[in-house]
This record gives structure tokens, sequence and C-alpha cells, in this order.
């Protein structure tokens, strides 16, 4: 009597019955299937990759056989998950994100990014075949910090002495460590994501009239969810191995960006504090110039112009 598949052998099973894979298409894993990582895998399996998809709940299996060909429970904490099956890609995509919690837990973050590319700095390291890797890793423009609204590019220090910033600009270090004649490492720093289901204009305009408990005189970084997908296959289509800005072109203090908003929608303007209410804090002009001079383009260049 042969024994039933595993959940995860099942939904793998069903998702290759169901989509045959294109002779063009590539093997590729996005090692985190949150917010990104979905909109990312949906995009790829229109383009006929092989999909391999991670995600730390067993009960996501199901949605996640929806978008990959194989979905993986993979949880840096646990000892019984691994990234063995990464050893033979051509694509990873390095998409770690702690669970959305109202506060940043630093421990959760140090498990997530470092712990869960260790283990993916081991699998790679053990790596058989001869093939060329492409490997993208998104980071942050948080990294930069409070760099009082200057125009900011990838060349200027990144500000390590947050504890949040620390993790970031580590996993930085960690993941193009495996960069050689065969790795590609490509390191996209984000601003902050916008899109569907974070609609982050509307959540700016319901505080017309009222008082927004933050420092408006900061300058942040904004990209549309549609931009992220598109600069991650820029990354993959044009090989790039270095550290990209991926941004929109607002750079915007927070008072400014809601007196534009409210402006447009013909409401009372918002009034924002002056002082700093966090201690971290991004108050930086982020360039996307570097990217956009290798013919990347925005489909949503700004949330207000």
């Amino acid at each position: 009597m042969t024994s039933s598949p595993d959940l995860a052998s099942l939904y793998q099973m069903l998702a290759k019955e169901s989509r045959p894979i294109l002779p063009s298409g590539e093997q590729r894993a996005i090692l985190g299937c949150g917010y990104v990582g979905k909109a990312v895998a949906k995009a790829w399996r229109h383009q006929g990759h092989e999909l391999w998809g991670t995600t730390t709940r067993h009960e996501r299996l199901n949605e996640l056989a929806e978008i990959v060909d194989s979905p993986v429970v993979f949880d840096s904490t646990d000892s019984r998950t691994s990234l063995e099956f990464t050893s033979n890609l051509d694509g990873i995509l390095a998409s770690f994100a702690p669970s959305k919690n109202s506060q940043v837990d630093i421990s959760q973050y140090r498990e997530t990014f470092l712990g869960g590319l260790e283990l993916l700095i081991e699998a790679l390291k053990r790596r058989i075949s001869e093939s060329p890797l492409q490997l993208v890793h998104l980071s942050s423009c948080g990294v930069y910090g409070n760099r009082q609204g200057a125009l900011t590019n990838e060349t200027d220090a990144i500000d390590a002495r947050h504890p949040v910033n620390q993790v970031l600009a580590r996993a930085e270090e960690m993941i193009q460590s495996v960069r050689s004649e065969k790795i590609n490492v490509c390191v996209l720093r984000l601003g902050g994501i916008y899109g569907p289901g974070r609609d982050i204009p509307g959540m700016l305009l319901s505080a017309a009239g009222g008082i927004v408990q933050r420092n408006g005189q900061n300058v942040s970084c904004w990209i549309h969810l549609d931009d992220i997908v598109r600069g991650v296959n820029f990354a993959f289509e044009h090989n790039l191995n270095e550290v990209y800005n991926l941004v929109d072109d607002t750079q915007y203090t927070g008072q400014e960006l809601t007196d534009r908003l409210c402006e447009q929608a013909g409401l009372p303007l918002a009034k924002w504090l002056t002082v700093d209410t966090s201690d971290r804090v991004l108050n930086s002009r982020v360039s996307n110039a570097k990217l956009k001079q290798l013919g990347f383009t925005l489909t949503q260049p700004s949330m207000v112009d």
C-alpha cells in the first residue's frame, strides 16, 4: 500500500498538471511570498517560469499553490527546514520580511532577514550547478536614515546606528558575499510601498483637516507595487550585479505631499508636527538616477503629479 503524498507535494503536482511550462521558462524561486513576492510570482508565472515559493505558514500552502509550482514551508527559526531546493535554480528573489506587526520587533528582524540569508548562503555554497545564477535581494531605502533631506544615491553612506538599519545593512553585506563569476547579486533598495491594498494616498487624505503625529519636514521615498515587479524583472533581464535605489520620482516632505493630495481633492490641508516622534527616521531625497540610466522607466512616477 502506497502512502499518500504530503500537502506540499500534492499542491505541487496539481499546479504542474494545470499549467505547462514554456520552453523558454527558467527555474526560479521567491523566498518570501508576501505582498511583493506574490505580485512577482504572478508576473513570472505568466512569463512561463517554473517557480518555487516559500511561506512560513502551512495554512498558506493551498493559496501559494495557485501562483507557484512548488510551494514550500520555510521558517528560518526552524532547524527542520532548509533551502536546499535552490541549488540548481536559474534565479532567486530574496523577499524576506517579518510578520506585519504594529511595532517593530528587532529580534524578529534578525531572525527573518539574517537567519533566512544565512541558510540561503549555506545552500548556495553547496551549489553544484555550473549555470549562471541571478540573485536579487529586496532591501530598504530606510538604511539611509536622516540625511537632513539631502539628495542621496547608492554611493552615500548608510546609517547603521539604528538596530533595524544595522540588520538591513548586515543583510546586504551577507547577500553580496556570494557574488562570483557564476552568481550575480543585485540589491534593490525600495521606497515605501503603495498599491492595491496599500492605499497610501487615501490614508494621507484621511488626515485632511486634522493633525498627523509625525514630523512633516522629513522627506520620504515611495514606490508603487507595479514598479517593484517591473524593477525586479529589469534586474533579471539585464543581469544586474550592484546596488540600486528602486523609488519613484516623489521627493516631497510629508507636509508637501499631503498638501498636494488635499489640494487635488479639494479638501482642507492636514497639519503635521515639526519634531520627530520616532527614533528611526528617513529624511533623504533618494535618487533613482542610477537605475534610470540603464533604461528603466516608471509606470507610476508619483502618487500626486
